[in-house]
């Protein structure tokens, strides 16, 4: 390590978990070896039929003369303005919500988004405390650890387990536990994923509600990773709803619908942390990636991204 690096160098250029998980996808990805299947990173195999659709709907932009806005113009910092307009109308058709446009920015992946969110609501606070991200439930999200700007900024609390047949078990929430973390740390935002990874886990809506309840009890933003959840991918196999607040962040992703590649993710929040999120993007990157939102436009407003989830 170079000892000329400020802390945040040190802290950024050292080998992380998650750093050594993308490197060797890298590697495995541009290999010459025909038996290398790719599992790995969360992200799913090339689906034909589903190939077929993105490539049919990057054709449609070159015809309809749309790739100009596309490649060689920015989005404002919040992200395209009319891929957020059919994405607030999809969600409140499907699930009754009552988003506007306020409620929604583009970021460039979730990782990316989780950085903001995490450092936006954690670490060193104007008043010299420090602050921590709540895991719930362990094992978690190992792209999470190294997020913080700050050090020693997340707390993480053992999982019950329920013991199932077959010599299955599936991990609950120990509430008693996380009310306990709450009195002994300082808590500034919670954040679950579900479903989990890696371990598919996926939290009952019971639980999901009482988690709800305790954050906004405690006046502490609650944020639920979707990447894999509902309505896009739905690489979930469990019947569970998707509820979402004023004070829930819902973090969603097109990796694992198939677009690893475009590096686009989604933040559902209140109007607050939307314009706190759009502004940190114009510093950090001035305007999320435009190419997954432009794909995905005409999908949505012809009804054909749930679908495309749902079947294939």
């Amino acid at each position: 390590m170079n000892k000329n690096y400020s802390k945040f160098g040190q802290k950024f250029t050292r080998y992380s978990g998650i750093t050594q998980l993308m490197d060797d996808l890298g590697k495995a990805n541009h290999s010459d070896d025909e038996d290398i299947i790719m599992l790995g990173g969360g992200n799913p195999a090339l689906i034909p039929e589903a190939h077929d659709i993105f490539v049919s709907e990057l054709k449609a932009l070159i015809d309809n003369n749309e790739v100009d806005q596309m490649l060689g113009r920015y989005d404002g910092p919040q992200g395209s303005e009319v891929f957020i307009q059919v994405l607030v109308k999809m969600l409140n058709d499907h699930y009754g919500w009552n988003l506007d446009e306020g409620n929604i920015a583009i970021t460039n992946g979730s990782q990316s988004s989780f950085f903001s969110l995490f450092n936006l609501f954690a670490g060193e606070m104007p008043d010299d405390s420090k602050k921590k991200v709540l895991l719930p439930i362990a094992p978690e999200y190992i792209g999470y650890a190294d997020q913080g700007l700050s050090a020693n900024m997340f707390v993480s609390v053992k999982p019950k387990i329920h013991e199932l047949d077959n010599q299955q078990f599936k991990y609950q929430i120990d509430f008693d536990q996380l009310e306990q973390t709450l009195k002994q740390e300082d808590i500034g935002v919670i954040c679950i994923s579900r479903p989990t990874n890696p371990t598919g886990n996926v939290i009952t809506d019971d639980e999901l509600a009482k988690l709800d309840s305790i954050a906004q009890a405690n006046n502490i933003p609650l944020i639920v990773d979707n990447a894999y959840g509902q309505p896009f991918p739905g690489a979930i196999y469990t019947d569970v709803s998707l509820s979402w607040n004023t004070n829930t962040i819902l973090c969603m992703s097109l990796s694992k619908l198939g677009l690893p590649g475009l590096r686009a993710g989604i933040v559902i929040a209140n109007h607050d942390t939307i314009e706190a999120i759009s502004r940190m993007n114009g510093i950090l990157v001035l305007a999320p990636n435009s190419v997954g939102p432009s794909l995905l436009t005409r999908m949505i407003k012809d009804k054909g991204l749930i679908p495309l989830a749902n079947n294939v």
